[in-house]
């Protein structure tokens, strides 16, 4: 039998530090795999996944089809991923409980950075050659910011939830997590599934059979995104990237309310902004304060983050 060596722990350690930033609104994956130096390798590992694996299984064997394709990789990456989500998602859970103010209060801290993280990537508009009175991007940054509010109104609560709005979310959020600066989980909060989703790991684990339609409905999704959306959106990030940013950072800004940390509760969906509120006295409430300074945290830490992806990628 082989001995598991020092360097297929790494990989599966990187893993999992890129499922402990999938479960956090805000932390990337994508910007932990370019921190950790697997980003490029997981990338093409992925897109060179196709319908041909089958008729290479049965003409060269299990073992051959296992390192031709670098599936050794990809299983110790997964691994680790999903090795986090269901550990960690069960403390993410506690804190949302106890402690729901400075959770979201730092989840917003950390979204907020990230746009500016993704608009430092992009290229300075040029308002001399727009057609059409203003730069493209701007157009497209209009776009994303309407697309998030639109689905923030007409989200289902979470008893509404079933498991095949949760294929959809498993489509969606794991298209996200493929992109640096992009967080999966804030998807999942946008889409209103985010506490379902932790509460479904964290029942899967314990065996809980009721959960299990969801766990797998929400998987079969992220696969399904994976080979529908991966090429397309690696090329889209290449080709067009400033375009994408764009529409993305517009999608980031129109749902921030979703993570507003004060909100009033049993208030319908489509009135998420008076949902909203500001607590009276602020600078003399505890609370805000609270607030606040998880808010920087979260700053901070997509700052940091930023900081060493940019030296990995010199």
């Amino acid at each position: 039998m082989k001995k598991t060596n020092f360097s297929d722990i790494i990989i599966f350690i990187k893993g999992m530090f890129m499922g402990i930033a999938d479960i956090v609104p805000g932390v990337s994956g994508g910007t932990i795999a370019i921190i950790t130096g697997i980003y490029e390798e997981l990338l093409r590992t992925i897109n060179g996944i196709n319908l041909k694996i089958y008729n290479d299984y049965k003409k060269l064997g299990i073992k051959n089809v296992w390192i031709n394709y670098n599936l050794s990789f990809l299983f110790k990456v997964v691994s680790g991923i999903f090795f986090s989500i269901i550990i960690f998602s069960q403390f993410i859970l506690v804190l949302i409980e106890d402690f729901p103010i400075a959770l979201w209060s730092l989840f917003l801290g950390l979204i907020s950075a990230s746009i500016i993280f993704l608009l430092r990537q992009t290229d300075k508009l040029d308002f001399k050659k727009s057609r059409f009175i203003l730069p493209n991007q701007i157009y497209l940054l209009l776009i994303g910011i309407f697309l998030a509010i639109f689905i923030q109104m007409i989200k289902p609560s979470s008893t509404d939830i079933d498991f095949i709005y949760l294929l959809f979310c498993g489509i969606i959020s794991i298209t996200a997590m493929l992109l640096p600066g992009i967080s999966g989980a804030y998807i999942l909060v946008l889409l209103g599934a985010y506490e379902t989703m932790l509460l479904t790991f964290k029942e899967v684990i314990k065996l809980n059979s009721d959960y299990f339609l969801n766990f797998f409905s929400f998987a079969f999704g992220a696969i399904l995104g994976v080979k529908l959306f991966s090429k397309f959106l690696t090329w889209s990030y290449t080709k067009y990237k400033n375009n994408t940013l764009y529409c993305l950072i517009g999608f980031m800004i129109g749902s921030l309310p979703s993570l507003w940390p004060w909100k009033y509760k049993n208030i319908s969906t489509s009135d998420f902004i008076q949902n909203m509120y500001i607590p009276e006295n602020y600078f003399l409430n505890s609370e805000f304060n609270q607030g606040i300074l998880f808010f920087v945290i979260g700053v901070m830490v997509v700052l940091i983050l930023e900081r060493f992806s940019h030296e990995r990628k010199k």
